[in-house]
């Protein structure tokens, strides 16, 4: 594999503080290219705003960290929220799920997560999602390189190559069925 790996399972490397993955522009194109967003829209994990800018409508973005971008800074998990007609965001990893049961409280429209395909795994995110209006799941053809730090390359300018499959998870409030599976 040429580049380096950000499975988070590097000898050498930790996990990136905050959990700070940008969403790559290809990643958010191929989304929009299937998928409407109904605004407003809320992103409230915007780092450095890789999917808001991308969005042709009133979009509000948030973050726990300044990165330079949003509206204002503020804890999703924790603080209050409006309600918006869609809920898109790269939540941390290691909150997917947190991330998508408090947008489906404030969504009344749309929820839409950029996470790894692994999030379908495990006793209690199969129940979650077996339990929620999840309605597509939308299957990366070719690896996405989610841009640690916001950089696309390593302090050495090698790029960086994901060991993860990732997805879109498209929540419609309301929908009732089984979710599909397509390819982007």
């Amino acid at each position: 594999m040429k580049g380096h790996s950000i499975a988070g399972m590097s000898i050498t490397r930790d996990r990136v503080e905050d959990d700070f993955y940008a969403t790559p522009t290809e990643s958010v194109l191929k989304l929009l290219a299937v998928e409407d967003i109904i605004y407003p829209a809320l992103e409230p994990a915007c780092g450095d705003g890789a999917i808001s800018k991308l969005l042709n409508g009133e979009v509000i973005s948030t973050d726990l960290v300044n990165r330079g971008y949003g509206n204002y800074q503020a804890d999703f998990l924790k603080d209050n929220f409006s309600k918006y007609a869609t809920v898109i965001t790269n939540p941390p990893f290691n909150l997917f799920q947190e991330f998508c049961e408090k947008a489906l409280e404030i969504a009344t429209n749309k929820v839409i997560m950029f996470g790894k395909l692994q999030a379908l795994e495990g006793q209690k995110r199969a129940t979650f999602m077996q339990n929620s209006p999840l309605k597509t799941v939308y299957v990366f053809k070719a690896r996405q390189n989610p841009l640690r730090n916001g950089s696309a390359v390593d302090e050495n300018g090698k790029p960086w190559a994901s060991t993860m499959a990732f997805a879109w998870f498209v929540w419609e409030i309301g929908y009732v069925g089984k979710p599909t599976i397509e390819w982007i």
